[in-house]
């Protein structure tokens, strides 16, 4: 595997990765390919997971019970849904001694604190949400390089500010960019900016099929707007459960703008129909 440089100071010297799926699987990838990895076991329900992490030489082991996996870890890592990882954190709270640092990589961070707050967690519990990701799942869509340069949002209680520089340092040497946030606000943010995408890619592809246009047939640009359709539904309704009131705002709100741009081509005002293109253009651009 190729080395990645590592920050001279290790914030972790052994990690234990819950869930080897497209995410953790990328995580544990990405640790043993540094140039001085920490002891990197991993855990999935799943034995073929747990075999091909092995074999991919991703973690040093990968025990069939989880309890196992944490056992002597500086830092366990959760990577698996929303409510598997809130159960997970409950229950690590009792497994591992107050010394170990827990995170997890879901992309809500409100019922992860509420679970730390229930299980008296909230100075060992340090939530982690990467921007990145795969439609793909299963740790055949993981790969090592899948945390460079991505955004990384921290969310902690006050109590826990030391662990918080030391997993500030853990994505660092991941070459990942961590950036404080509140969890609320970071579920508001995430409804519009990751959960509202989402959505437009299912209700474009349902158009589609409805249309009788099939995949192949699209071009680059098309492909590219419709490929979170292919993500988990089963992940995504753990998420929906939870969905702030922002995610129905902005479905509502791309439902009237998508309504003027019809009754713009229907009467072809191209004049408004540039406009609007310029407009996002500089959105685009300016990003």
């Amino acid at each position: 595997m190729p080395t990645v440089p590592m920050s001279t100071e290790r914030p972790f010297a052994s990690v234990a990765v819950l869930g080897l799926g497209a995410m953790g699987g990328s995580l544990a990838r990405a640790l043993s390919s540094l140039a001085s990895p920490p002891s990197v076991v991993g855990w999935s329900p799943l034995a073929e997971e747990r075999a091909a992490a092995v074999r991919a030489g991703a973690v040093a082991s990968a025990p069939p019970e989880w309890q196992e996996a944490v056992a002597g870890a500086n830092l366990v890592v959760v990577a698996a849904p929303l409510k598997a990882s809130c159960e997970l954190i409950e229950s690590l709270v009792r497994a591992t001694p107050r010394e170990t640092t827990l995170t997890d990589l879901a992309s809500l961070k409100a019922p992860l604190a509420r679970a730390a707050e229930a299980a008296g967690a909230l100075d060992r519990w340090v939530g982690s949400h990467p921007m990145t990701g795969s439609e793909e799942s299963g740790f055949a869509a993981s790969r090592g390089d899948l945390f460079e340069g991505a955004r990384v949002w921290i969310v902690a209680h006050d109590d826990a500010a030391r662990r918080v520089t030391r997993l500030d340092s853990f994505w660092k040497a991941l070459r990942a960019r961590p950036l404080a946030i509140e969890a609320e606000e970071h579920d508001r943010l995430m409804a519009v900016a990751s959960h509202l995408p989402q959505l437009v890619a299912n209700a474009l592809a349902s158009v589609l099929a409805e249309q009788g246009v099939t995949r192949d047939r699209l071009g680059p640009g098309g492909s590219d707007m419709t490929r979170l359709a292919a993500s988990s539904p089963d992940m995504w309704r753990d998420i929906f459960e939870h969905a702030a009131p922002e995610l129905v705002a902005g479905l509502k709100a791309l439902a009237g703008v998508a309504g003027r741009i019809a009754d713009l081509v229907e009467h072809g005002d191209l004049d408004a129909i540039e406009r609007l293109m310029r407009d996002t253009r500089g959105w685009s651009r300016n990003a």
